[in-house]
C-alpha cells in the first residue's frame, strides 16, 4: 500500500505573529458523530463488502455458469409417437394400433464441443470479474487519495487564514499606536477576505470527496467517510519498465478474458462445423394389426445435409474469431501503453516531489525565519510578510498537489499492471 506522510515544517519558522500555525497541523471542524473513519483497507473491505456493482458483476458470473450447466445437458429428449389407423373392407373394419420411441444421436462430438465453449466463456467471465475488481480498488483509492488531499489543501487554506486574521488584528493595533497607516489595515483585510473565502472553497471540496469516497464503496454519500493518513513522499523506486509489463501481461484481468474469448471463438468454430454433420435418429417401434399381427421393429434415419451444412454459422464463427484476435493484440498493445504512460507519471511526479522538497521548500522555510527576525526587529514591514506569507502558501499547496499526484500515479501504475492496492485483499479473497 502506498503510504502517506507529509513533511511539516519546524515550528521555529513562525512569524512573532503567530507562524507557528505554519507546522499545518490539521484544524478541521469536529466532524459528525455518524461520520465513519477509514483507513484505506477499510475503504476497500466495505467496497468489496457493500459495491452495488461487483456484486451485480457477480451475477453476471453465474448467468455465465448457467450455460455451462445447460451446455452439460443433452440436447434431444426421446420422442414417443402413439399410431392409430381405421382399417376398412367389403363387410369389415378394422382398428391398427403403434406404438414407436426415437432418439436423435449426436455423432460428431457436438456436447462435448458446447461444453468446451461455455468452460472458455466463463473463463472470460471469471478474468472480467478479477479486472472489475481490481477497477473497483482503483476507484477507491484514487478517491481515497482525492479525499486526503482535500483535507490537507484544507488544513493549509485554514492555517493561511488564520494567520490572515492575525495579520489584521496586529495592523490594527499598529494604526491604534499611530506606527503605521490605513493601508496597511486595508490591505490586511483584504487577504483575510480572501483567505477565509478559500477556506469555505477548501471545506466544500473536502466534503464532496468524502462523498465520492462514500459513493464508490457503495454506501450512502451522506456518509462522508473521514479518510485516516497522511500524503507521504514517494520514496520507493519504480519497478523497470520491462518487469512492469510482463506482470501487467500476467496479471490483467481484461487480457486474461479477452484470451478467454479468443479461445472460446476457436471452439465454437469447431462446433459450428461439428453442428453441420447430421445427427442420427434411432427408435423401436410396435405395430398391431387388430385380429391378425403384431409387428415389432427398429427405425435408423439420418438427415441429408444437400442444401443447409450450416455454412452462414461457420462463416460468422471464423469472422469471429479473427475479430476477438485482432482486438486481443490491440488490447496488449493498449496495455503496454497504460504501463508506460503511468510509469512516466510517477517518475514526473517523484522528480516534483524531490525538488520542491530539497529546493523550494527549504528555501522558503529559511527565508521565514529571516522574516521572523527582521519583521520583530522592524526592519520589513507588513507587505512583505503578506508577499512571503503568500508564496510560502502556494508552494506548500504546490507540494501537497504534487505528493497526490505521485500517489495517483503510483494508484494507475497499479492498475496498468493488473496489481490491487493491498495483497490481502487480492483475488485470493472470496468474494462476499
Amino acid at each position: 500500500m502506498f503510504r502517506i506522510t507529509l513533511r511539516r515544517p519546524d515550528r521555529r519558522t513562525a512569524l512573532c505573529l503567530g507562524l507557528g500555525l505554519w507546522a499545518l497541523a490539521p484544524t478541521l471542524g469536529a466532524q459528525a458523530p455518524s461520520s465513519p473513519r477509514w483507513t484505506l483497507d477499510r475503504a476497500l473491505e466495505t467496497a468489496f463488502a457493500q459495491s452495488p456493482e461487483l456484486r451485480a458483476r457477480h451475477a453476471e458470473l453465474e448467468e455465465v455458469a448457467g450455460g455451462l450447466v445447460g451446455a452439460k445437458i443433452y440436447p434431444y429428449n426421446p420422442e414417443l409417437e402413439l399410431e392409430a389407423a381405421d382399417r376398412r373392407s367389403r363387410g369389415s373394419s378394422t382398428t391398427d394400433r403403434g406404438i414407436s420411441l426415437s432418439q436423435e444421436v449426436e455423432i460428431a462430438g457436438q456436447r462435448r464441443k458446447r461444453v468446451a465453449v461455455a468452460r472458455e466463456k466463463l473463463g472470460a467471465a471469471e478474468a472480467t470479474l478479477r479486472r472489475d475488481k481490481r477497477l473497483l480498488a482503483f476507484r477507491v483509492e484514487f478517491n481515497f487519495a482525492e479525499a486526503v488531499r482535500e483535507r490537507e489543501l484544507l488544513a493549509v487554506a485554514e492555517t493561511d487564514a488564520a494567520l490572515a486574521r492575525d495579520m489584521l488584528d496586529f495592523s490594527k493595533r499598529r494604526l491604534e499606536r499611530g506606527a503605521t497607516t490605513q493601508i496597511e489595515v486595508n490591505l490586511a483585510q483584504a487577504s483575510a477576505g480572501r483567505a477565509e473565502r478559500s477556506v469555505q472553497r477548501a471545506r466544500a471540496a473536502y466534503a464532496s470527496a468524502r462523498s465520492r469516497l462514500a459513493t464508490v464503496a457503495g454506501v450512502e454519500p451522506a456518509v462522508q467517510p473521514e479518510p485516516l493518513g497522511e500524503l507521504a513522499y514517494p520514496n520507493a523506486e519504480p519497478s523497470p519498465l520491462q518487469e512492469l509489463l510482463e506482470l501487467a501481461l500476467e496479471n490483467r484481468g481484461d487480457l486474461g478474458a479477452a484470451q478467454r474469448q479468443e479461445q472460446a471463438a476457436q471452439a465454437a468454430l469447431r462446433l459450428a462445423l461439428a453442428a453441420g454433420r447430421p445427427n442420427l435418429t434411432v427408435g423401436a417401434f410396435f405395430q398391431r394389426e387388430e385380429a391378425t399381427d403384431e409387428i415389432f421393429g427398429t427405425t435408423l434415419g439420418i438427415s441429408l445435409p444437400i442444401f443447409n451444412r450450416n455454412q452462414g454459422q461457420i462463416a460468422k464463427s471464423r469472422a469471429v474469431r479473427e475479430r476477438l484476435r485482432h482486438e486481443h493484440d490491440a488490447l496488449r498493445l493498449a496495455v503496454e501503453q497504460e504501463v508506460i504512460t503511468a510509469l512516466n507519471d510517477l517518475r514526473a511526479a517523484r522528480a516534483s516531489a524531490e525538488f520542491l522538497r530539497d529546493q523550494v521548500l527549504g528555501t522558503l522555510e529559511e527565508n521565514v525565519e529571516l522574516l521572523q527576525r527582521s519583521f520583530a526587529a522592524g526592519r520589513i514591514g507588513a507587505t512583505e510578510v503578506v508577499t512571503l506569507r503568500r508564496e510560502f502558501i502556494a508552494s506548500r499547496l504546490e507540494y501537497i498537489e504534487v505528493l497526490a499526484d505521485a500517489w495517483l500515479a503510483r494508484v494507475r501504475l497499479n492498475l496498468a499492471t493488473g496489481v490491487l492496492a493491498t495483497q490481502e485483499l487480492g483475488d485470493e479473497k472470496e468474494l462476499p
